[in-house]
């Protein structure tokens, strides 16, 4: 039922109002009667009628500032004027307040039916609007909206504008939140986080959200209290809250700013609230400023100074906050570190088992750079331990390295002239070093594992025996054939049968 309140400061008249109209078979429940205008006042701010039935002459507070003050309040009543002959004219000065119903006291019943048949045509109508627009708030402007961040369409597509418009209901503005889910699937924020505050939830990609909220002082602090009630419950996430703008039709302006706002939680530990209006200030840096300490931190990690090269890195990394480096050019450098580092193994002939293991380096989602830098020292430090160890076991014995590699390498073309250039070592020293140390010259050693190897695929595959020659090692084959029948008693052919009888 609608609610009704009657004012009027003679008590008769009052009563007169409450029994010339049937009210409760019109669908009205009368909610308060009044006898002036100040009583009226805190009435209808209590019950929120839809229907107020007033005087005009009144003490304290007359009807034409009753209904002033309620509308002000953002109450919107319908108002019917019931005034005697001498206030009439005084009583049709209210249009400017939009009250579209009068009755001259004594009103006769054809006049009340004529005038409560409008009262309840106009309520009608009010909440068939009120039904259809939050009809398009719940379904279809979270869509919208969507569609215009996405790109999709814009606010000047047909009647796009019109919609986004019929909803300003005299806010004070919107505000776009973008909400980054770090524990794994989306969530939904609860109802009661809102409240009384208009906001539209815009489901948009991968683990991201967005809200679109109505702007009010105290939304950073509301973010806040959002943000710590989500990490109690174990779930993290990142706010980043973008500028206020007057119309739904700019809300792109504020997801860019917020989208902005978002690479700044690089620099943060926490992924708690960041607004525009305290960052944009704030430049991410692409500059390379950073790049000369990066071969003092490999020089350093090569000559096992550890305490240096954690030094640099801590002092390259107080470089990226105090510039704002942008997360790209971070991981340029750091990269560019652990690239240099997986060289110095492949080129030591170092078991990349025992090291660090450098694709799951890269391949770690750092979220800020206090993680980057806590990866990166762990990595030094573990790099660091391993190499030292090698340099341990392999002080002195410069040919275990040059064995390793020649057991490593002995498919592929090898002189003595090029082993000897990669360790920096005279051929000729090389050479007889390695064969007062093996008992064998170097290139007799690498066929003798060529053979090796050939012998265990005769016996294990069915590949043919130009091919195996070709795999070992050897362009030619009657090279081939020459070393193994050097090693072997039997022809590569007779060697394979024998294997398999």
């Amino acid at each position: 039922m609608y609610k009704v309140i009657l004012v009027d400061d003679e008590p008769f008249a009052l009563e007169g109002l409450k029994l010339t109209v049937e009210w409760e078979e019109l669908g009205f429940e009368i909610a308060g009667m009044c006898e002036n205008g100040e009583e009226a006042f805190a009435v209808i701010e209590a019950c929120q009628p839809e229907l107020v039935v007033t005087d005009i002459r009144m003490p304290v507070i007359d009807g034409l500032e009753l209904i002033d003050r309620v509308q002000k309040a953002g109450c919107d009543p319908v108002f019917i004027i019931v005034s005697g002959y001498n206030d009439f004219e005084y009583a049709r000065s209210a249009i400017r307040y939009g009250v579209k119903h009068y009755l001259l006291k004594p009103a006769l019943d054809k006049e009340w039916e004529n005038v409560m048949q409008s009262v309840i045509g106009e309520l009608q109508h009010r909440e068939q609007q009120r039904v259809r627009q939050d009809l398009v708030s719940d379904y279809f402007v979270p869509t919208l909206l969507a569609q215009m961040l996405r790109g999709e369409i814009s606010a000047a597509d047909g009647n796009v504008g019109e919609i986004l418009d019929s909803l300003a209901c005299g806010n004070p503005g919107w505000r776009y939140i973008h909400l980054e889910w770090l524990s794994g699937s989306k969530q939904e924020l609860d109802a009661h986080y809102f409240q009384t505050r208009k906001a539209y939830a815009i489901d948009l990609f991968r683990s991201q959200d967005g809200l679109v909220m109505e702007s009010f002082p105290e939304l950073e602090a509301w973010a806040q209290h959002v943000y710590e009630d989500l990490y109690r419950q174990g779930i993290e996430c990142c706010f980043s809250m973008g500028p206020r703008v007057a119309s739904l039709r700019q809300i792109a302006d504020s997801y860019a700013g917020a989208l902005e706002t978002s690479v700044h939680h690089f620099f943060h530990v926490s992924g708690g609230p960041l607004d525009y209006h305290k960052i944009n200030q704030k430049q991410i840096s692409y500059d390379l400023d950073a790049y000369a300490i990066v071969d003092d931190i490999q020089h350093a990690i090569e000559a096992l100074q550890e305490k240096r090269a954690q030094e640099l890195v801590k002092i390259m990394f107080e470089m990226f906050t105090d510039n704002k480096t942008a997360r790209e050019v971070v991981h340029l450098l750091v990269i560019r570190i652990v690239l240099k580092s997986a060289s110095v193994i492949r080129e030591m002939g170092i078991d990349s088992e025992a090291m660090p293991r450098v694709r799951d380096f890269l391949r770690k989602e750092h979220r800020s750079l206090k993680e980057v830098e806590t990866s990166l020292q762990t990595y030094v430090k573990q790099y660091m331990s391993q190499l030292k160890l090698h340099k341990e076991k392999f002080s002195g014995h410069p040919l275990r390295v040059i064995e390793r590699y020649i057991q490593e390498h002995y498919r592929e073309p090898l002189t003595i002239k090029d082993i000897g250039e990669r360790f920096f070592l005279n051929p000729v020293y090389l050479g007889q070093a390695f064969m007062k140390r093996n008992g064998v010259g170097i290139i007799e050693h690498i066929h003798d594992l060529r053979i090796d190897e050939a012998k265990r695929r005769l016996c294990e595959s069915d590949e043919t025996i130009r091919l195996i020659a070709e795999q070992v090692g050897y362009v030619h084959y009657h090279h081939f054939l020459k070393e193994f029948e050097k090693r072997v008693s039997d022809k590569p052919a007779a060697y394979r049968e024998l294997s398999k009888a």
